[in-house]
């Protein structure tokens, strides 16, 4: 039942019909708040509308300022107020008129950048991931690994020429472990250093399961020797095949399943120059012999080698000696089709006679061996690295460096103004200390002279 005070109440809060303030107190449930919450949310008297009611149009809201003519008595407007309050609405706009306060406008939100992928942290991710990789195939590479009794140089191929092994202590792994000069860093950055700083790249692709793997550590790449001639010429970079790098190698090189491999790689062209099946590289003089040939023939300091596929047979016709240099100066290979020989000799002017060549000045004779003095205690011996082979001397070590340049006169055919001399470690070039220098002062006792012949 719905009470007259309670329909009269809801007439004077929001000017309506008494049939409205029925119908809104009877949807409320005679809930006096909730009836005016729900007036003012539907729209007002224009909501009754669309229930049967003659339309109403809304009145003017009051202005709740106090008593007088067109205002209320402030207890209603406290009343009214509290209603609004007690509904969740917003019981400012009860204090001015309809329409009186303008639409509030909110502020411009401030401007900003940002990003939707940090560098920095995608660098980190790939870091992370590349340390706990070489952190993987050093467990693989050492032989006390846990959970694997057997070590890393277990299965794959059977360990008859390596010494027994202890399980159990750190000896044994530092014994095999990977050189110190080793680079970290990935693939990518080791080119470019290698660019910055001139140098080839030798990598060493091991295997866990082959022990010569593990010798090259322990025998070659530990050897002093190799050591200098790698750090001054190379960056060393050594992967396993199981890792991510090592594999991704592997497959872009085609390295096979013959491990260890080791290989030089050209930074400025990525292409490998050289490579060896790592077997072979078991005794340190076989390794320096390896790395001494190949930089007698490679050199940073040149252009790279094409290393193109041998040309194809040549086809066609030859074109005369002035329409070949035309084409030379193209700079391209042609092919004349249709090409009549005879008819363009018809067409050429008669060629003019050859002047005689000058004579060419008499070569000088290349030196024959001086006697080599026998072995004992005061004579030094050098080792003679010649263009394909190489050959093992012994000297006084008063003999003078003139001496050196006559034997490998002898050696190889050639007189001694066409022959170069130069030790590797320091680079020098024996001409410079002096063809009268002692061999005592050249420092070559018990060291590799490589001998190379001028055109």
């Amino acid at each position: 039942m719905i009470a007259d005070d309670d329909i009269a109440m809801f007439s004077s809060m929001t000017s309506a019909s008494p049939e409205e303030a029925r119908r809104y107190l009877e949807m409320s449930g005679s809930n006096l708040e909730q009836a005016v919450s729900l007036f003012f949310d539907m729209g007002g008297s224009s909501a009754g509308g669309a229930s049967g009611s003659p339309p109403m149009h809304p009145a003017p809201s009051p202005h709740f300022s106090g008593g007088g003519e067109g205002g209320m008595d402030e207890d209603v407007v406290a009343e009214v107020r509290a209603a609004a309050i007690a509904a969740g609405l917003d019981a400012s706009s009860l204090d001015a008129p309809m329409g009186a306060a303008e639409e509030e406008v909110r502020a411009p939100i401030a401007s900003f950048q940002d990003q939707m992928i940090d560098p920095g942290v995608e660098r980190r991710r790939m870091q992370e991931a590349m340390s706990a990789d070489a952190k993987a195939m050093q467990r693989r590479m050492t032989f006390d690994r846990d959970g694997d009794g057997a070590g890393a140089g277990a299965g794959g191929e059977p360990m008859s020429d390596g010494p027994p092994i202890a399980i159990g202590g750190s000896a044994i792994n530092n014994l095999f472990s990977p050189p110190e000069y080793n680079e970290q860093t990935a693939y990518y950055q080791v080119k470019e250093k290698a660019l910055q700083e001139s140098k080839f790249i030798l990598v060493n692709i091991q295997q866990a399961e082959v022990f010569h793997s593990h010798k090259l550590n322990r025998d070659v790449w530990s050897d002093d020797t190799i050591k200098e001639i790698i750090q001054g010429s190379f960056l060393f970079w050594q992967r396993d095949d199981k890792s991510a790098e090592g594999d991704s190698f592997c497959k872009l090189h085609s390295c096979g399943h013959q491990l260890p491999h080791i290989c030089v790689i050209d930074p400025r062209t990525g292409r490998r120059m050289q490579s060896w099946d790592g077997r072979k590289w078991v005794e340190t003089h076989d390794a320096a012999e390896y790395l001494f040939s190949f930089l007698e023939e490679f050199s940073m300091s040149r252009s790279p080698p094409a290393m193109s596929p041998s040309g194809s047979p040549t086809m066609g016709a030859q074109a005369p000696p002035a329409i070949a240099q035309a084409m030379a100066a193209l700079g391209g290979d042609m092919m004349l089709v249709g090409y009549d020989e005879k008819a363009d000799s018809e067409m050429l002017p008669p060629a003019a006679p050859a002047e005689p060549e000058p004579a060419a000045p008499a070569k000088e004779a290349p030196c024959t061996m001086p006697e080599e003095p026998p072995a004992g205690a005061d004579a030094v011996k050098v080792v003679f690295k010649l263009p394909g082979s190489r050959a093992e001397r012994r000297f006084l070590p008063t003999d003078t460096v003139e001496t050196m340049f006559r034997v490998a006169s002898a050696l190889t055919h050639e007189p001694v103004s066409c022959i170069d001399m130069s030790t590797q470690f320091p680079k020098r070039a024996l001409r410079e200390v002096g063809m009268e220098a002692m061999v005592k002062d050249a420092q070559v006792a018990g060291g590799v002279v490589m001998v190379s012949v001028r055109a």
